[in-house]
């Protein structure tokens, strides 16, 4: 009998062991995982952050880079007064371009020219924008581009944001507005602070971007060429603040 026991004691502690050894592996192989789960998501991390420090870093060698510093000239500032539209102001203060919506007789679509004589074909743009606490959910700004010169409604494309974060790409025409990505809610869009837009354009292809992230691609080749600036699109009759910085151009 005591040797029986001895053996049940026996087989009892190796069983023991054997939870004890088996525990200790699992939670080894968990502990691993998670390291290397955070190990994954540090280093992921890491080359975001680089990839977007050199994309800016690219970005502030453009061609034109306007941080509205002062006023250059190139964009247009003072009272505006447009009868049946709306009536406001645009100025360049505390390095911000400034548009001010004081009264809307009726919804709008007002861009402001970016400087160049030279009918624009293919290039990469970014310009960011933050809404003033007090703009409504309709209010929207950000770039149009190959904008006709004989006048927008002979053709433009636009590329907006708006207060209630999303996202706007529609073309101009003879026949009217034609939205290309319908409105689009988008996360990327942060609706109290400042938002980065970019545009890449080569040919007939286009690519948006809003703050780092690809939010719409498209194919069109009815405007070959024309005019890039700023603008905005007000859809109620509310006042409005819109500000604008850090525009930068580079042909392609």
């Amino acid at each position: 009998m005591e040797t029986k026991k001895g053996f049940l004691q026996n087989d009892r502690l190796l069983v023991c062991s054997m939870f004890v050894f088996y525990g200790v592996c699992i939670l080894g192989l968990i502990g691993t995982t998670f390291w290397w789960l955070n190990w994954r998501n540090q280093t992921n991390s890491a080359n975001a952050t680089s990839t977007a420090a050199a994309h800016s870093t690219e970005q502030s060698q453009f061609e034109v880079v306007e941080r509205f510093d002062d006023a250059s000239g190139h964009w247009r500032v003072g009272e505006f007064k447009n009868n049946g539209s709306w009536e406001g102001s645009m100025e360049i203060k505390d390095g911000v371009y400034v548009l001010k919506v004081d009264k809307v007789q009726k919804p709008f679509f007002q861009p402001t020219d970016f400087f160049n004589e030279i009918p624009i074909k293919d290039f990469d743009v970014y310009l960011d924008t933050k809404f003033i606490n007090g703009a409504s959910a309709n209010v929207c700004g950000g770039l149009d581009f190959r904008r006709s010169f004989k006048g927008w409604w002979h053709g433009v494309y636009v590329f907006f944001i708006c207060k209630d974060s999303t996202f706007i790409i529609a073309y101009r025409g003879e026949n009217g507005w034609e939205m290309i990505s319908d409105r689009q809610f988008s996360g990327a869009i942060l609706p109290v602070d400042w938002n980065r837009l970019e545009i890449n354009a080569r040919g007939d292809h286009f690519n948006f971007t809003i703050n780092n992230v690809a939010v719409y691609e498209m194919t069109d080749d009815r405007q070959k060429e024309g005019a890039l600036g700023i603008a905005i699109q007000v859809s109620d009759k509310n006042p409005a603040v819109i500000w604008f910085d850090n525009f930068g151009y580079q042909s392609r």
